[in-house]
């Protein structure tokens, strides 16, 4: 497959800033009338939001949880509410607000992350870049590639993404290769961060971070059954040299079965095992966390030669004495193929509104990388974090109102202010450089991601709202902006609710309070 270009396009977001203008005949007072007619709440004449704000976390039945509120203007920068608003709270995944955005202050938000192939003589080097989109399927759907008869095409599946690499290295004449190498030393070697939950491991949100990520370090093994057993027919991406243990496994449907099959690990990265009762056949292939992805797609690449014609003896992962990959990112030898690059505000699009931990922490230890110039790890990802808080809202600010632990807020020990958030949301949409990356990243409430079911009475045609969701047990969380459509965002705002446990239907309050907070800040621009 001879191929010129691998190009990850940035689709648009399904709503962005300027997507719709105000109808010039729709003045505020015949929105607030219409947000009345809607059911959605409205400050009363005279009333202050900041009073409308209290009122409803005083109706939010959430009596013994921690309720956090904080609401700026955007423009002058002045507080709307302030309910506990210096108190450290838990963010759950509006931890994800700071981290892409402070990729996009790092890393520039015209950046792209590369991924590429070196060889010298006998020798094949994959350089990572930390790029957590490397063969996500999602992002495979939108490569746009041009062959060698100048077509251009779109749509890749993994297979035919490195059989890209594979069918260059075959036309450079390097028929027989001693060793291939995944060179994925831009990240540490702590693929699990120690503040993860240690019993959920094996889901998909707590999928290993590496500095080589390949199909966002997922296994999808399709099950099909082979007798009174279930079995994997097949892996995606494939993996034939995979082994797996059926014997734990059953596949029955009488009256009382149950449909519980799962794939766990172990503690080798070729090693799997079937688990539970197969009573009919899953239509959708199941998942699984792999372990050591740098060390699994080197054995992937080197399959995926040999198909191609290109014999490699041996496959590893880069080790202490071999050449680092420079300032540069170039080790010696030809570059083999097309570099696969991905455009970072894609990246943080992916991050925002489908809430991908992997891209968050990812995006944690590449910053942390870019600032030390070593490898990226928690340790200087979270203080390049910190660095750029302090950098956007004043020496300090990190220090009073913000303990980052990971990137993606998985971890409890995460801790944001309230008006810290508002203030760095500001900031962002402030920024010229990054505010339409950062916005157009976040789901819009009422549209799309995680908010797209939810604020079913908001005006989403003459209100914005861009924001981030957080949900780990016993915490609930929103933050973002809220504006008319073309227009630079009116307010700010973050409600964090920890201790949800302890109210009956915790969660569900706390939703209902971040909703009504909305409501009265679109009705009272």
């Amino acid at each position: 497959m001879n191929v010129k270009s691998i190009v990850v396009l940035v689709t648009a977001a399904s709503f962005t800033i300027g997507a719709f203008a105000l109808p010039a005949c729709a003045t505020p007072a015949t929105y607030l009338d219409r947000a009345k007619q809607k059911g959605q709440t409205t400050a009363k004449p005279g009333a202050s939001l900041g009073a409308a704000i209290q009122a409803a976390v005083d109706a939010s039945g959430l009596k013994n949880a921690s309720i956090g509120v904080s609401v700026r203007e955007v423009g002058s920068g002045a507080a709307v509410a302030d309910i506990s608003g210096a108190r450290l709270m838990t963010p759950a995944s509006n931890m994800k607000v700071l981290t892409t955005a402070a990729a996009l202050r790092v890393l520039g938000a015209d950046w792209k992350f590369s991924t590429r192939l070196v060889g010298n003589k006998d020798r094949l080097t994959v350089i990572a870049d930390g790029d957590p989109s490397l063969g996500d399927p999602e992002i495979l759907d939108e490569i746009v590639h041009t062959d060698a008869a100048g077509v251009r095409k779109q749509g890749l599946t993994t297979e035919e993404l490195i059989d890209i690499w594979a069918a260059a290295a075959k036309r450079a004449g390097m028929t027989q290769v001693r060793e291939l190498v995944v060179d994925d030393r831009i990240f540490d070697r702590e693929f699990t961060h120690p503040g993860w939950p240690a019993d959920q491991l094996d889901e998909k949100y707590c999928a290993e971070i590496a500095g080589l990520t390949f199909s966002v370090n997922l296994l999808q093994g399709r099950v099909t059954a082979a007798g009174n057993r279930p079995e994997i027919a097949t892996w995606m991406p494939a993996a034939p040299w995979l082994e797996v243990d059926t014997s734990k496994a059953t596949a029955t449907n009488g009256k009382n079965s149950k449909q519980s099959i799962w794939i766990g690990r172990t503690d080798s990265p070729s090693r799997f095992t079937l688990n539970g009762n197969m009573k009919a056949v899953p239509v959708e292939p199941i998942a699984v966390c792999v372990r050591d992805m740098p060390t699994f797609f080197a054995r992937y690449v080197s399959e995926r030669m040999r198909l191609a014609g290109v014999n490699v003896a041996s496959a590893r992962i880069a080790t202490s004495t071999d050449p680092a990959a420079g300032a540069k990112g170039t080790v010696p030898g030809d570059t083999v193929g097309p570099p696969i690059t991905t455009a970072l505000a894609r990246v943080v699009k992916q991050c925002n509104t489908e809430s991908q931990n992997l891209y968050a922490e990812s995006l944690l230890k590449r910053i942390g990388a870019k600032r030390s110039g070593k490898s990226g790890t928690w340790a200087n990802g979270a203080a390049a974090i910190a660095a750029e808080v302090d950098a956007a809202l004043g020496a300090g600010t990190a220090a009073k109102g913000l303990v980052v632990a990971d990137g993606s807020g998985l971890c409890k020990e995460d801790r944001v202010a309230p008006n810290l958030m508002t203030a760095w949301l500001r900031a962002i949409a402030n920024d010229a450089k990054i505010s339409q990356a950062f916005i157009n990243s976040l789901a819009v409430a009422g549209v799309s991601g995680t908010v797209q079911k939810r604020f079913k009475d908001l005006d989403t045609e003459h209100v914005f709202v861009p924001c981030k969701t957080g949900y780990i047990n016993g915490v609930s969380c929103l933050s973002g902006l809220v504006g008319r459509p073309g227009e630079t965002p009116r307010f700010a705002f973050s409600v964090l609710c920890n201790d949800l446990t302890k109210d009956k239907d915790g969660v569900g309050k706390a939703k209902a309070l971040q909703e009504k907070i909305v409501m009265i800040l679109a009705a009272g621009m």
